[in-house]
């Protein structure tokens, strides 16, 4: 039997890193192999939330194109800064 492939799996346990199909599935895993350690993080992949058909928000590219001035990076969101 093989191992399963939790690599796309679109939850993650924050303590070791596996990847589960749902929130639940992460709260149990942590009960059953994390139950000493506290506050054990569930994280939801952003890769899986975006998808191949993501667009970023008008205030993410706000956020890029500040970074990117601040780091002298020429930009073409400078327009959303007022710049």
């Amino acid at each position: 039997m093989s191992k399963k492939n939790h690599n796309s799996a679109p939850w993650m346990c924050g303590q070791c890193k596996h990847g589960f199909r749902s929130q639940d599935a992460v709260r149990m895993h942590i009960n059953d192999a994390h139950p000493t350690i506290r506050n054990c993080g569930i994280y939801h992949r952003i890769e899986q939330v975006a998808g191949p058909e993501y667009e970023p928000s008008l205030g993410e590219r706000a956020v890029d194109a500040e970074l990117a001035l601040a780091m002298g990076e020429p930009t073409e969101d400078a327009w959303l800064l007022g710049e």
